[in-house]
């Protein structure tokens, strides 16, 4: 019994020597670390991120005070302001409105003078108002000293106040007149540079007053002029926030797992240090998440920004240029239906690798979402850098890509922007890298294009046929629907018209089909546009109930909610005949969703609507649409009529088209016929009808009567 007291005894102290006393040493040690990295980590951000927005707040200043010379020079290099002040005598009403008013309503400057060759106060305004007697004025006085040995732009302390002036000279020699402006640095022009810093809580004081952060003023002379504190972002506190919770349940996890181990001695074996190497990994790795994209690792649109911001800040100080890169990958939906999602995915990660081996290791590149990615260049000697870069990319992604023991082609549209060139204002870059994108797509993809300002007229010209397509739709002024007729394989008989929109604008004569119906697309105009065609196409099949009239349907008309109900209802309302009504549909309403777009297509022929397959053979899947989808024509695209004669095989294709169209039991139609050799051809082939500018153009509806006749 004794043996077995001591026995005991001698364990419990060799269990707490040996394993409760390293344990516990192990759990504080865990905890003074842990403690201590996440201090380290936050404090050490917090002086980063403080460091960077100083250097943005003087940048800011620096801008600002050049923007404010520039103001004044505009004015005092303007050849009439000088004939104005020799005039004799001066035109105080003349000066009042161009120098006083203009300068303080356009540009905010607050106190002005001119002063003449003797540098005496010939006129002056605050606030835009013309002072009386500007010679007996203090402000006048004090603004008059502290110009006195300025030469061009400068901050400094000006009746007690902290203010930015600008000197600009006019004329030369005895006759010259110097032009003296003031800002003060009140709330207003710091509200201006908070914005444009994005800081919050942006404040001036005279003194070194206790802030969260503050930056010293000083003039080109060194002289102080005081102290502007604002409300310093903290990410080490929002990482803090984020990873202290997660860090804590660690922690008590790892102490959890100790007691476990002090009650089954055989789990001794485990490694605490693993678990903390574990722990350090994942907060590194949701660290990484909060600025990377998941998909291929890239910086996110939070991280691009951010180093866009550094960019251009860096740029500013050093006169540097910066370059914006915005790629789209060309055709990424295509493969994305076609080959499925999982597919698209591995695309995504393909360009990415390739993005990053075309780079400099100082440049950055993101992806923002989707198949969009973005390169920001910072340091760029010249244009031509940014150029090579871009044909290289555009070279690099139209290569093939091998996905699943296959390939694929993709290809890409980049609109690139230059700083300081293009602006300084971020946002302002990426919006103009947009629009040079949306011009690299719209002049045939696969290409780059660098913004000018002549893109930006182009989209507010968009934009103005909008307003007026929208200001049309309300009285349908200019709108008309014209008809071209649709004729038998002999070319004698008309058997249908297609309805076709036509506007004439009241400004810009008349505007093309393709470049209103893009718009109309974009900005949603196309529903009731359609709806107002197909309501012109019912009357016309009432006026003539033995022709077809075909109406061509937008995908966004086709996918737009309660589509079939709207369309059954108009001709209802219109009286028409929906078995005499056909909907001229394209493969683009099928690629979304063909479920969706095959119920559609089923009800729409239960209402009575005859349903055709526009432009067949020019997309990916028009075969597989023919035995998925319930159609009745197809129309065979003109760019197969065109080739007649031509191209090799040309006949053999369209035959083969025909052949399958008949044996599904569908009526095969020929668009584009010009030439009785191509109707001979298709005649041949075995197409049921035909419709081009061999038989007629599209009419007005009052030329489609005489035309029959």
């Amino acid at each position: 019994m004794i043996n077995s007291v001591k026995l005991s005894a001698g364990f419990r102290r060799t269990f707490i020597q040996e394993v409760l006393l390293p344990l516990v040493a192990i759990l504080l040690l865990t905890l003074v670390g842990a403690g201590t990295g996440l201090f380290l980590s936050t404090s050490m951000s917090n002086q980063k991120a403080q460091a960077q927005q100083q250097r943005m707040i003087q940048a800011s200043f620096t801008q600002s005070l050049a923007e404010h010379l520039r103001q004044l020079r505009s004015l005092s290099r303007w050849e009439p302001l000088q004939a104005h002040l020799t005039a004799t005598p001066d035109d105080e009403r003349w000066l009042d409105e161009n120098v006083g008013h203009w300068l303080y309503e356009m540009f905010g400057h607050q106190l002005i003078m001119v002063l003449d060759p003797q540098n005496r106060p010939m006129q002056a305004w605050r606030d835009g108002l013309p002072l009386a007697t500007p010679q007996a004025d203090p402000g006048v006085q004090a603004l008059l000293r502290a110009s006195a040995r300025l030469e061009a732009a400068d901050f400094a302390r000006v009746d007690g106040r902290a203010a930015a002036l600008a000197v600009g000279d006019m004329g030369r020699d005895a006759a010259r007149y110097r032009l003296v402006s003031l800002k003060f640095l009140d709330d207003g022009y710091l509200a201006g540079l908070a914005e444009r810093s994005q800081l919050k809580g942006l404040r001036f004081s005279d003194a070194a007053a206790s802030a969260p952060a503050r930056y010293l003023l000083t003039s080109q002379q060194g002289d102080e002029v005081g102290y502007i504190s604002w409300d310093p972002t903290r990410p080490g506190a929002e990482m803090l926030r984020t990873v202290g919770p997660s860090t804590a349940l660690a922690v008590l996890v790892v102490m959890l797992l100790c007691l476990y181990m002090v009650r089954r001695l055989w789990t001794s074996s485990l490694n605490l240090s693993q678990s903390m190497l574990k722990l350090g990994a994942s907060e590194a790795q949701a660290l990484h998440l909060a600025f990377h994209d998941v998909l291929t690792g890239l910086p996110n649109r939070a991280l691009v920004e951010e180093r866009l911001t550094q960019a251009l800040a860096l740029a500013t100080r050093h006169e540097q240029r910066v370059a914006l890169l915005l790629i789209d990958l060309d055709r990424f939906k295509n493969i994305n239906d076609t080959y499925g999602h999982h597919a698209g995915d591995e695309l995504i990660i393909a360009v990415a690798h390739r993005l990053s081996s075309l780079v400099r290791a100082s440049d950055t590149v993101g992806r923002i979402g989707g198949d969009e990615f973005i390169v920001v260049m910072p340091e760029v000697d010249n244009i031509g850098q940014v150029q090579a870069l871009a044909q290289r990319i555009l070279d690099a992604l139209s290569q093939p890509f091998a996905l699943f023991g296959g390939e694929v082609w993709s290809g890409a549209s980049i609109g690139l922007v230059l700083a300081p060139k293009d602006g300084l204002d971020r946002q302002e870059l990426v919006r103009k890298a947009d629009i040079a994108l949306y011009e690299a797509k719209s002049g045939g993809r696969g290409k780059y294009r660098q913004f000018e300002r002549v893109m930006d007229e182009s989209i507010r010209t968009r934009q103005s046929i909008a307003a007026d397509l929208r200001t049309a739709l309300q009285s349908y002024q200019g709108l008309a629907v014209w008809y071209q007729p649709l004729m038998d394989i002999d070319g004698k008989n008309m058997v249908g018209v297609e309805a076709l929109l036509r506007w004439d604008h009241p400004t810009r004569g008349a505007i093309p089909p393709g470049d209103f119906i893009a718009i109309a697309e974009e900005t949603g105009l196309i529903i009731p546009l359609g709806e107002w065609v197909l309501r012109e196409a019912c009357l016309t099949q009432q006026r003539f109930p033995d022709l077809m009239v075909a109406v061509n349907v937008s995908p966004v008309q086709f996918r737009a909610t309660g589509f079939v109900v709207r369309m059954i209802d108009i001709v209802r309302e219109c009286g028409g005949d929906p078995q005499r009504i056909e909907l001229e549909i394209t493969e683009g309403v099928l690629i979304e969703d063909e479920h969706e777009a095959r119920a559609i297509i089923i009800a729409l022929r239960e209402a009575g609507f005859r349903i055709a397959l526009d432009d067949f053979g020019t997309g990916y899947s028009s075969l597989n649409y023919l035995s998925t989808f319930p159609v009745d024509k197809i129309k065979i695209d003109r760019s197969f009529t065109q080739s007649l004669g031509v191209a090799e095989n040309s006949v053999a294709i369209i035959e083969s088209v025909v052949k399958l169209g008949h044996a599904m039991g569908l009526t095969v139609t020929a668009e584009g016929v010009e030439t009785t050799g191509q109707m001979s051809a298709l005649a041949d082939a075995g197409c049921n009808q035909l419709q081009g500018y061999l038989f007629s153009k599209a009419v007005p509806l009052e030329r489609l009567g005489d035309w029959m006749r």
